[in-house]
C-alpha cells in the first residue's frame, strides 16, 4: 500500500482536519490492485449502515445456493417493520415486494425495514461465512438496525427511538453506546481496506456468481444519495455505485467509481464527528473532498 506519509494520503488527512472529523481512507485501483492509496485503512470502525453491502452479497450467495427465489415475495407488516425516514421503513401500511427489490430498496434508498427483513432470511451465519470466505477478517456484522436501535433505547434509559437519539445527540456521547464502539463485542464493525476488497470482490465477479454480482452492481448504481463520493465525480459519463451509513456521529461510504475509458478504483472513506449532529455538510464535503485527492493520485 502507498504510505501514509505520500502527498495523497496527507491531503487526505488535512480534508478531515478542515472538517474537524476523524476520518479514515482506503482507495484501490480495479484492474491493478497492488495500485492503493490509505490512511489508517486496516482500523476498525462501527460501520452504521455499511453492514448492508456484505448482507447485500450474503443474500446473493443465497440467491446462487437456491435458498431463496429472489423473485418470490414477502409481505412487511406495519407493526414489526424496523423504522427509518426511507424505503418500507417510512410506510403506514402492509408492503409485499420480491427479495431482490427488497434488497434493492436496501442499497438504492438504505432502506432500514427492507435490511432487518432481508437479515431475518438470511442470517447472521451466512454474513460471516461470506465474510470468512473473502478473507475480510476485520469486518463482523453482530445485527441490523433494529439491533442498533434497540442498543441505544437501553443505553439512554428513554421510551422511544426519537427521545433515545435527541439524548445521544445533546447530552450523550458515542462512547456511551456500546454497540458504537469498535473495541465492543457487540458492534458492527469493519475496515476501509476490508470494504474495498468486498467491492473488488463484486466487481470481479468473486463475491457471488456473475449473475448475482451483475445485480449488486447494479443496484449499488442506483443509490439516490449524491452528497459524499458521487460529489466529487459530478460528471454524466463517470458512474459512482456506492453504499452510505450515517448514525448520529458516523458519516460513511464505499464505492466504485468507475469511468468511461474502463478504469475502475473501489473507495472506501469513513469519518466520525466529536459532535453528535444528524446533520453536518462539513463532513459530507470532506468525503467527497478525500475521494477525490485518493482517485486523483492512482489515476
Amino acid at each position: 500500500m502507498t504510505p501514509t506519509t505520500s502527498a495523497e494520503s496527507l491531503a487526505v488527512r488535512q480534508c478531515f482536519e478542515d472538517a474537524g472529523v476523524w476520518g479514515w481512507l482506503h482507495a484501490v485501483d480495479l484492474h491493478d490492485e497492488d495500485r492503493q492509496i490509505g490512511l489508517h485503512a486496516d482500523e476498525q470502525v462501527a460501520l452504521a449502515s455499511v453492514f448492508k453491502l456484505p448482507l447485500l452479497a450474503a443474500y446473493a450467495r443465497m440467491v446462487d445456493a437456491g435458498e431463496l427465489d429472489p423473485a418470490s415475495t414477502v409481505t412487511l407488516e406495519p407493526s414489526r417493520r424496523t423504522p427509518g425516514s426511507t424505503g418500507f421503513a417510512a410506510m403506514a401500511d402492509p408492503v409485499t415486494v420480491s427479495w431482490r427489490d427488497l434488497a434493492r430498496s436496501m442499497i438504492a434508498v438504505s432502506d432500514n425495514a427492507a435490511a432487518d427483513e432481508l437479515l431475518d432470511a438470511v442470517g447472521l451465519h451466512r454474513v460471516s461465512a461470506l465474510l470468512d470466505d473473502l478473507g475480510l477478517h476485520q469486518t463482523r456484522i453482530t445485527g441490523g438496525s433494529r439491533d442498533l436501535f434497540d442498543a441505544v433505547l437501553r443505553e439512554s434509559g428513554r421510551p422511544t427511538l426519537a427521545e433515545a437519539i435527541a439524548w445521544l445527540r445533546d447530552t450523550g456521547t458515542m462512547d456511551q453506546i456500546p454497540v458504537l464502539d469498535p473495541a465492543d463485542p457487540v458492534s458492527s464493525v469493519g475496515t476501509c481496506q476490508d470494504l474495498t476488497r468486498l467491492l473488488a470482490a463484486i466487481w470481479a465477479d468473486r463475491a457471488a456468481s456473475p449473475g448475482q454480482c451483475a445485480y449488486m452492481r447494479t443496484v449499488l448504481a442506483q443509490q439516490i444519495w449524491t452528497q459524499r463520493l458521487a460529489a466529487a465525480f459530478p460528471f454524466d459519463d463517470v458512474v459512482v455505485a456506492g453504499k452510505t451509513g450515517t448514525f448520529v456521529a458516523l458519516r460513511h461510504e464505499v464505492g466504485v467509481v468507475e469511468y468511461p475509458n474502463g478504469e475502475a478504483y473501489a473507495v472506501a472513506v469513513f469519518t466520525r464527528s466529536p459532535r453528535n449532529r444528524l446533520i453536518l455538510p462539513a463532513a459530507d464535503a470532506a468525503i467527497a473532498r478525500a475521494a477525490k485527492i485518493a482517485v486523483a493520485g492512482l489515476r
